[in-house]
């Protein structure tokens, strides 16, 4: 791992944040990484379009950074041109930091072509369906698919959200949902990154136990909301989404597991409940907003995706 990756984990400045018109192409430039004196990343901003990669490597020649990071604000753009990039990237082991918007060409191909692959604070990635001249293009989707299937990067998610979403529409993804469907790879994430993704993984659970989750919602009753835990996970649609999935898995092991296994899967659960709770309520501030709640966000994705595949584990070991 290069020891400059290290950085990564660091609260990142929002002032890398700027918006992109979609008609300027992309350039590249050397600046200051904010919070680290003295060290410098690649700033990529623009239209991925041909003779980025000749930029890329130009200024490397000529004012290289001293952290192999490239913070890229993008709407997307070649395809081809992005695929090219994206190969740079990875051969010279450079980590990617999605800043702002990081849609199309840019999530789908050079994202996960990082040696790690991150977002900044309220940032968001943006998956849709390749397109041409004629309109949707599988054989595009399938191109890119493969070269994320290459970096780690899961076959599925990218499928099924090419599948979803058309040329014209757009799947954003903050931080929580791109770890959830396995759309992100942070320095703590374990590899092969394909084997998390709790939102997908949960869900084949339960079609294969020959449940459904008939409900997108928390597990618990939001009109009954009294903690700063509970509030969050009822106001954020994506902890929302996780912890629904948790709650329908849990509901199917209890329901197949004999009347002693079902006591102690009852008490194992309110003990977690509670050790999560504890761990997690002094991240989020009592009066809450949006970007303040990212530290306890993250904690209870954290702990509610372990939970989910030590329930999914267990049920595989029976």
């Amino acid at each position: 791992m290069p020891t400059s990756m290290a950085m990564i984990v660091l609260a990142v400045s929002m002032a890398f944040v700027a918006s992109i018109p979609a008609a300027l192409s992309m350039s590249f430039e050397t600046v200051p990484y904010p919070g680290n004196p003295g060290s410098t990343v690649v700033r990529a901003e623009g239209t991925i379009e041909p003779g980025d990669t000749e930029r890329f490597i130009d200024l490397l020649k000529t004012t290289p950074p001293t952290a192999l990071i490239m913070v890229i604000t993008s709407p997307g753009g070649s395809v081809d041109a992005a695929l090219t990039l994206a190969d740079e990237i990875e051969a010279r082991e450079f980590s990617v930091m999605g800043d702002g918007e990081c849609a199309s060409a840019c999530a789908q191909i050079l994202f996960p072509a990082g040696f790690y692959s991150v977002l900044t604070p309220g940032s968001v990635l943006g998956i849709h369906s390749c397109s041409d001249s004629s309109g949707r293009n599988d054989l595009c989707n399938e191109e890119i698919a493969q070269a994320a299937i290459k970096r780690g990067f899961p076959y599925g998610t990218l499928d099924t959200f090419t599948d979803m979403f058309d040329p014209g529409d757009m799947k954003w993804m903050t931080e929580l949902s791109a770890r959830c469907y396995g759309f992100y790879h942070h320095p703590d994430d374990p590899r092969p990154i394909a084997g998390r993704k709790a939102c997908v993984d949960g869900l084949i659970f339960l079609v294969t136990s020959g449940n459904e989750a008939t409900s997108i919602g928390p597990s618990f009753d939001c009109a009954k909301a009294s903690t700063k835990v509970e509030r969050l996970l009822c106001d954020d649609k994506e902890l929302m989404r996780l912890d629904s999935i948790l709650g329908h898995v849990y509901q199917t092991r209890r329901q197949a597991s004999d009347p002693t296994s079902k006591k102690q899967l009852v008490r194992d659960q309110r003990k977690w409940i509670n050790a999560r709770n504890a761990d997690c309520s002094p991240k989020i501030p009592s009066t809450p907003d949006f970007r303040s709640t990212r530290d306890g966000a993250l904690c209870l994705f954290k702990h509610n995706e372990a939970r989910v595949y030590e329930l999914i584990d267990d049920e595989m070991l029976n």
